[in-house]
C-alpha cells in the first residue's frame, strides 16, 4: 500500500508572465493528498512550466516555456530530490509540452511560437539530453482569431493508448496533426481539420474504447472523436460547450483528461475559472452535459487526476494554489475544491507513489 507521493510542481517565473515562481518544487504528500511537506526548490532556467517523467520514472525533464529550452534531472532514489543533468536547446521558441518515445531514447517537442515540433535525442541510461534529430514546420491557414491564431501554434503532444501515433493539436492553424516516430525521427501521415476558431490545445484518449476528446481553448468545447487503433485517423462525432450554461463571460479551455474507468472527460477553463466533468456514452462515445464548478482559484491552467484517491490536483498559476477536489461516477465532489497548499505560479503537477 502507498504512503504517499512525491509531488514536482512546476511554475512560471518571469515577470512578462505577472509570475513569481522561483523553479521545481519538490512536495512530500500524503495519501490523502491533504499534507503537504515543501523538501526543495530546484533552481532552473526560467519558467519550468511543464514537467514529464522518463519512461523508467528515474528522470524528470521540464520545458522551459517562453525560451527554447529543455532540462533533465535526475531523481534521488532515497529522498525524490532533484540533481540538475543536462539542458539543451529545444530546437525551436516556446516550447510548452513533451513526451517520452515508448523505448525512452528520444522526446518530441511542440514549440508553440516557432510553429514546429521537434525530436530531441534523450539517454535513458544517464538522462542526458542530446541533439535536436529532427524538426517539422507545420504548416496549414491561420484560424481567423486575429491575435490568436496569426500562424501555427502547436499546444499538445500525446500518443494514442497503442502508442503507434503521436497527435499534436495546433490552436493556430485549428487542426490536428498526426506523426509516428522512426528512430527518434518524426514523420507527418496526416492532418485532421478541426473546427475553424476553436483553437485545439490538448488531446486525451480513451484507454480501451476507441474515442479522444480535445479541449479547445478559444470557444471552450470539447469535440469527441471516433478513434482508429488500426490507421490512428480521427473522426469527429461531436462538439459540445465545456461551460455550464449560465456562464456568459469569457474563458480559455486549458487541460483534459479521462477518469480512470473512461466514464467521464474532466476539463479546465481559465478565465471562467471553472472545473467541468461530461459523461461519456460508452456506446457512442459522445458527452453528456457539464457538470461545472468553480476551480477553486485562478488560471486553473493545469489538473492532474489521483486514481488511488479518485481526486483531482489543480494547479492555479494566477491565485499561486494548488487545489484538491473528490469524483466519483456521480460527478464532482459538491462540496468544492479544497486548498492544499501556497504555491507561486503553479503550471503543473507530477506524482510519484512512494
Amino acid at each position: 500500500m502507498s504512503s504517499g507521493f512525491l509531488a514536482y510542481v512546476g511554475c512560471y517565473t518571469t515577470p512578462e508572465r505577472h509570475a513569481h515562481g522561483t523553479g521545481i518544487n519538490i512536495y512530500q504528500v500524503d495519501k490523502t493528498l491533504t499534507t503537504w511537506k515543501h523538501l526543495q526548490t530546484m533552481q532552473t532556467m526560467d519558467n519550468p512550466s511543464f514537467l514529464s517523467l522518463d519512461r523508467s520514472r528515474k528522470f524528470l525533464c521540464s520545458i522551459h516555456g517562453d525560451r527554447n529550452h529543455i532540462s533533465s534531472y535526475a531523481i534521488k532514489h532515497d529522498t525524490g530530490l532533484l540533481e540538475h543533468v543536462s539542458g539543451v536547446e529545444s530546437g525551436g521558441m516556446n516550447p510548452v509540452h513533451l513526451l517520452f518515445s515508448p523505448e525512452n531514447r528520444s522526446i518530441v517537442i511542440p514549440n508553440y511560437a516557432s510553429g514546429s515540433v521537434t525530436s530531441v535525442a534523450f539517454d535513458e541510461k544517464t538522462g542526458t539530453l542530446g541533439d535536436v534529430l529532427s524538426t517539422v514546420q507545420l504548416p496549414g491557414e491561420p484560424g481567423p482569431h486575429r491575435i490568436e491564431q496569426h500562424c501555427s501554434h502547436p499546444h499538445g503532444v500525446t500518443y494514442d493508448p497503442g502508442e503507434r501515433f503521436i497527435y499534436v493539436p495546433d490552436k493556430g492553424l485549428d487542426c490536428i496533426f498526426i506523426f509516428q516516430l522512426q528512430d527518434g525521427h518524426l514523420e507527418h501521415r496526416f492532418t485532421v481539420p478541426t473546427r475553424e476558431g476553436a483553437g485545439p490545445r490538448h488531446i486525451a484518449f480513451h484507454a480501451t474504447a476507441p474515442y479522444a476528446y480535445v479541449i479547445n481553448e478559444l470557444d471552450c468545447t470539447v469535440t469527441a472523436y471516433k478513434h482508429s487503433f488500426e490507421t490512428g485517423e480521427l473522426t469527429p462525432i461531436q462538439t459540445i460547450l465545456a461551460l455550464p450554461d449560465h456562464y456568459t463571460g469569457n474563458g480559455r479551455g486549458a487541460e483534459i483528461a479521462l477518469t480512470p474507468d473512461g466514464t467521464a472527460v474532466i476539463t479546465s477553463l481559465r478565465g471562467a475559472d471553472f472545473l467541468s466533468i461530461l459523461a461519456v456514452d460508452e456506446k457512442t462515445g459522445k458527452l453528456g452535459h457539464p457538470q461545472s464548478t468553480s476551480s477553486g482559484g485562478q488560471t486553473p491552467r493545469f489538473f492532474s487526476i489521483v486514481p488511488s484517491a479518485s481526486t483531482v490536483l489543480v494547479a492555479h498559476e494566477s491565485s499561486d494554489t494548488i487545489g484538491r477536489i473528490a469524483f466519483n461516477t456521480q460527478g464532482l465532489d459538491a462540496a468544492g475544491v479544497q486548498n492544499c497548499i501556497q504555491v507561486a505560479s503553479p503550471s503543473c503537477i507530477v506524482l510519484i507513489r512512494v
